[in-house]
């Protein structure tokens, strides 16, 4: 559906994380083989990070994160997940690339596997804004529209809404929300797009699935944000 689409990459961009993640059954040798993945990995991502025990719940379902050392991207293995995330994120092509080469890293460590029970793309986005008569002026940047009753006059002091919707095989989570900066130095909006597929997945497809979940996820967020919203992602208004 979205094969031959193609996106410009915006100067001023929101996004503030991007993360694709395969799952597949839980596996034992992912722990054996921890060392043989890292050496294959270490130049790029020498930061290693070890998941903390948690009251309740399962050490081997917590993932080891190698990190590189400007923390700017990122590798999270653990025994029936592995996902990459990018904090510096240069357009889709680049992320592509060092995910398929990640992948090859992981196929080479890890020969066994090739069943997946699951695939995501998510795109995190961060809105500043200013309040408008102490309103989140919503509408200037995303289309979206509440049906509500009369007696709800439409002017928001603050948002938190997620939906799930179905997609080819599949479906994408989307969260918005207002957040508040820790220091309390000011606010945004949280435009949180997840992809998923659980049908039908093997390793030998994953070139297919980044190319669709990509294209599927960007293709909300266009529709999702207005159009003076865009301009500014393009540098053309202040």
């Amino acid at each position: 559906m979205f094969k031959k689409l193609k996106f410009e990459i915006y100067p001023n961009s929101p996004l503030v994380e991007v993360i694709f993640e395969i799952r597949f059954l839980g596996e034992p040798v992912i722990a054996c083989r921890r060392d043989v993945f890292f050496d294959l990995i270490r130049t790029d991502y020498s930061n290693l990070l070890v998941p903390q025990t948690k009251k309740g719940g399962f050490i081997a379902l917590e993932p080891y994160r190698f990190e590189k050392r400007d923390r700017s991207a990122g590798i999270m293995l653990a025994v029936n997940r592995f996902s990459y995330y990018c904090r510096k994120y240069s357009g889709f092509v680049a992320f592509k690339k060092e995910v398929l080469k990640l992948i090859r890293k992981f196929k080479q460590a890890y020969p066994k596997i090739n069943t997946l029970s699951r695939i995501g793309f998510r795109y995190v986005n961060i809105i500043p804004f200013t309040r408008e008569d102490s309103v989140v002026p919503l509408d200037r940047f995303l289309n979206i529209r509440f049906q509500m009753p009369i007696t709800i006059t439409g002017k928001y002091s603050n948002i938190s809404l997620g939906f799930i919707a179905k997609t080819n095989k599949g479906s994408i989570t989307t969260r918005i929300e207002t957040l508040k900066a820790t220091d309390q130095s000011g606010e945004a909006i949280l435009l949180d797009l997840d992809y998923a597929k659980e049908e039908g997945l093997s390793m030998k497809n994953i070139n297919k699935y980044l190319d669709e979940s990509h294209n599927y996820s960007r293709q909300l967020f266009e529709d999702l944000i207005t159009d003076s919203y865009r301009m500014f992602l393009r540098g053309e208004t202040i």
